[in-house]
């Protein structure tokens, strides 16, 4: 007899083990969601709820974890920590829905993060299904200052030469920016970012016709940018310049990467040793509420990606608790993207020099890829695209 634990991450895998065991059929179906535990956390419940989402979740054959004042009701709210297998959490969601109708946003928040269904994102005219689809976003800064490779690529045939050399390792979006956000940078004015963009997203649209985003936070700029062929709009100001360029943005149908940034009074990057209570929960009432003021203003979800701005105003701590806990918000529907590329954290916390750092934002973005992200903003096009060509490989995509 041999003995060895395994991780099943996927019901699919599951099924796979079922079938190889000679598991009758019909039971594949039943067992396979029982080999996948999923934990939600609820923030902020009526501890009325929190009792009877407990005793649910234990009628179902889970568990729930509320406040120890919870139970006498001594205070009025609660988070809720819910603890079981996907059969245990269908179990929960009929049983419900037989509540009164005020647990019904209970059933279906619990029932869409069950469901995973696949997550499909538009840009101009693409649509990528992120259960699948990768979307690696080039970088091209036509600046003289940035933190990489400021002053490289700020004429029109140095440009042109990165954008070719970046298509051919893999990007997808070749992401344009002419304003710097490394820590300490200068603004510039709207008229010169203008010229250092507009010029060169023309040239790259005539030319090689790909999927252009515009990196800038300055609405006037943006709406240059969609008018000369960019079809995504990549905002650092916590979605302040998209909300501006909103009616630009919906009259050329274009896509939104949404970067929260907790950078003070300034839009370049900034780093701090404070740690947020939550961040996981900052992030995730960021995208939610953030997403909600744009779909109001008619740009649709298919649009709408978000980055949890590592670099901007974040501890150290708090960007390790997000890199480890993406699954919180992809598993939750959103489209995230890792804008993680070369960026200062990984020369404080490893102690490497910009020109090697490229080796560690692969690592991590394949372990990002293991939790649901599939759009990534890199510097190195080539070596993310092997990465993802492993990625895929090994899970069969």
């Amino acid at each position: 007899m041999l003995a060895y634990p395994i991780r099943l991450h996927d019901q699919e895998e599951a099924q796979r083990i079922l079938e190889s065991i000679d598991v009758e059929p019909c039971s594949v179906e039943i067992l396979s969601p029982k080999s996948q535990h999923l934990n939600i956390l609820i923030k902020s419940v009526k501890t009325s709820w929190a009792n009877i989402i407990k005793q649910e979740m234990l009628g179902s054959g889970g568990d729930a974890a509320i406040s120890r004042s919870s139970y006498a009701c001594k205070e009025a709210h609660t988070d809720v920590l819910m603890m079981g297998n996907i059969s245990v959490l269908k179990r929960f969601v009929s049983k419900m829905r037989m509540q009164p109708d005020c647990f019904k946003v209970v059933a279906d928040e619990v029932e869409k993060i069950i469901t995973q269904n696949p997550v499909e994102i538009k840009i101009g005219q693409r649509t990528f299904d992120l259960s699948k689809d990768f979307i690696v976003i080039g970088i091209l800064n036509v600046t003289p200052d940035s933190f990489s490779d400021g002053g490289k690529f700020n004429d029109r045939d140095s440009a042109m030469r990165q954008v070719e050399k970046l298509l051919n390792d893999g990007a997808t979006v070749i992401d344009v920016g002419g304003e710097s956000t490394r820590p300490d940078s200068m603004g510039v004015m709207t008229l010169e970012e203008m010229d250092r963009v507009i010029p060169i997203i023309e040239a790259i649209d005539k030319e090689f016709k790909p999927l252009i985003s515009i990196d800038s936070n300055k609405p006037d700029v943006i709406e240059a940018a969609l008018l000369a062929g960019a079809t995504l709009v990549n905002d650092v100001s916590s979605g302040n310049a998209v909300m501006s360029s909103v009616k630009a943005i919906n009259k050329w149908k274009a896509s939104a990467i949404v970067m929260m940034n907790l950078t003070p009074n300034s839009y370049s990057g900034s780093s701090t040793e404070e740690d947020l209570p939550d961040v996981i929960g900052t992030f995730m009432d960021f995208c939610i509420s953030k997403r909600q003021k744009l779909m109001e203003q008619g740009i649709s979800n298919e649009r709408l990606i978000f980055d949890p701005g590592i670099g901007f105003g974040l501890s150290d701590t708090d960007i390790g608790r997000l890199l480890k806990n993406m699954y919180s918000f992809t598993g939750s529907g959103l489209a995230v993207c890792s804008g993680l590329s070369r960026k200062s954290c990984l020369g404080r916390i490893i102690g490497l020099g910009l020109s090697e750092r490229d080796a560690l934002t692969n690592a991590i973005s394949l372990s990002l890829m293991g939790q649901g992200v599939r759009i990534f903003r890199t510097h190195d096009a080539k070596g993310l695209a092997d990465v993802i060509k492993f990625y895929k490989s090994i899970e069969g995509i």
